[in-house]
């Protein structure tokens, strides 16, 4: 049977994949969304986060690993440490193959100097676009409630952190893009052979149509050979 571990991004929480996550157990998939946020209660760092995550994580036979955004950093690094049968990048940038891993690239981090800060802390993450993140989709408002009630707030220095990235080269790999963000990423996916899976719609495209989302990931796992 199949198994699955959707990973959020640090930036939002475990509600922007709960969503998908319940489309996949309708089907009869063994589906976890684990988070180390917990409640009043500040996020890990960068560095720990990791460790808490692996903490959360289910018992599971072989699954495949899928991160979403920045989350896609963190499901490569599960899989290396959980022996996972196959890791997917679900809009999320190319994770490196080893060593130290920051959470974003130089450029985003420079971005991320530009934005207010309030005792030191970024504002929450569906502030930091001119635009609004949900812009364009249908999604219910219970729904966006939701996934805008567990955004953490992250302080600046956050994101001056590194994670140890270990080898994860054996793991089969996957590539689903929802946007436009991804394009490059996707592209280079599939120049380095992985299967990618592209759909026609926005980076909170786990939320907004998970029925969409949840098909793509079983479809990028047939391509990987794993049922």
């Amino acid at each position: 049977m199949l198994e699955i571990i959707l990973i959020h991004s640090p930036l939002v929480g475990p509600s922007s994949l709960l969503p998908t996550a319940d489309i996949l157990k309708a089907q009869g998939i063994k589906c976890a969304t684990p988070s180390p946020l917990r409640p009043h209660a500040p996020p890990p760092s960068w560095q720990d986060w990791p460790v808490r995550l692996k903490g959360a994580i289910p018992d599971m036979a072989s699954p495949v690993i899928v991160g979403h955004s920045m989350g896609g950093l963190l499901a490569a690094r599960m899989a290396a440490d959980l022996h996972a049968a196959g890791m997917i990048c679900l809009d999320a940038r190319m994770p490196p193959k080893s060593g130290p891993t920051p959470p974003v690239e130089p450029e985003f981090h420079d971005f991320l100097r530009t934005l207010p800060l309030k005792d030191g802390h970024l504002p929450p993450w569906q502030d930091w676009w001119e635009v609004d993140v949900f812009e364009g989709t249908d999604i219910a408002n219970d729904r966006r409630k939701a996934v805008l009630s567990d955004i953490p707030s992250l302080p600046l220095d956050w994101f001056d952190d590194a994670f140890d990235m270990p080898d994860w080269s054996g793991v089969r790999k996957g590539f689903v893009r929802t946007s436009h963000t991804f394009i490059d990423e996707a592209r280079r996916a599939e120049a380095d052979g992985w299967p990618v899976v592209r759909l026609k719609g926005t980076h909170m495209h786990p939320a907004t149509h998970p029925e969409e989302t949840a098909q793509a990931i079983i479809k990028c796992c047939a391509d990987m050979q794993i049922s």
